[in-house]
């Protein structure tokens, strides 16, 4: 069976972009989750990472599901033309190289995130530590948005790019019960894992004000979550 290592659940479920646990269910896979809180165990030092049936781990979302679809004969996209793969992959690039840093801002860096989402991830650090261990790695949260750009901007330019990257989301979307039509493909499995960490865990940010601002991406996330279960 696959195992699949990711940071323990928080908030009672995996608060994880959870695009590769999401592809996972879609496919019809079996797997196990393995909790953990080091990357570096990974092969690439990060998280997820899988080890797969014949003992061989891998890492990085998207080569593990080129990985797992290509081992298990699986194709999501098998109904999908020529443009709508293209347009697949441009959504993939807006979620993950753009609204994933915004994301990550809001939960880490924003006030109103870190209230919520702060002392999660590290209640099962014992004290004296927790602050010291808290706050070093916020730091580098904070080092890294910068080093990447997006960090560099005020709060209100980051959460307009946030809201523009929706309703961009949101007018692709629009009357369709998934991304590219009347099933789910490998685009809904990276869709569902950044708009249901969005929309429906506890951080009160202008970031989840504006996602609920658009009622289409509400019931798609909704829609996966009832065709999928919990995560």
């Amino acid at each position: 069976m696959i195992k699949l290592h990711q940071f323990p659940p928080v908030f009672g479920r995996n608060i994880s972009l959870f695009k590769l646990e999401t592809w996972l269910r879609l496919a019809g896979l079996p797997y196990e989750v393995a909790p953990t809180r080091n990357p570096g165990r990974g092969p690439k030092g990060k998280l997820p990472f899988i080890v797969d049936d014949d003992g061989a781990a891998g890492a990085d979302s998207s080569l593990i599901v080129e990985h797992l679809a290509r081992t298990r004969g699986i194709d999501l996209d098998r109904e999908l033309s020529r443009e709508q793969r293209a347009q697949a992959l441009a959504l993939q690039r807006l979620f993950e190289d753009c609204l994933y840093f915004v994301a990550v801002w809001s939960r880490w860096i924003d006030p109103d995130g870190w209230r919520a989402f702060g002392p999660a991830p590290f209640g099962s650090v014992p004290l004296p530590p927790r602050w010291p261990v808290t706050a070093f790695v916020r730091r580098q949260v904070r080092n890294s948005l910068h080093a990447q750009g997006l960090g560099r901007h005020s709060q209100a330019e980051l959460y307009a790019m946030g809201r523009a990257d929706l309703e961009a989301i949101a007018v692709v979307l629009g009357d369709q019960p998934f991304f590219l039509g009347a099933r789910p493909t490998t685009i809904d499995a990276i869709a569902f894992g950044f708009l249901d960490n969005v929309i429906n865990v506890p951080t009160e940010t202008a970031l989840k004000r504006s996602a609920e601002e658009f009622a289409s991406l509400v019931a798609y996330c909704d829609r996966m979550s009832a065709r999928l279960g919990a995560f």
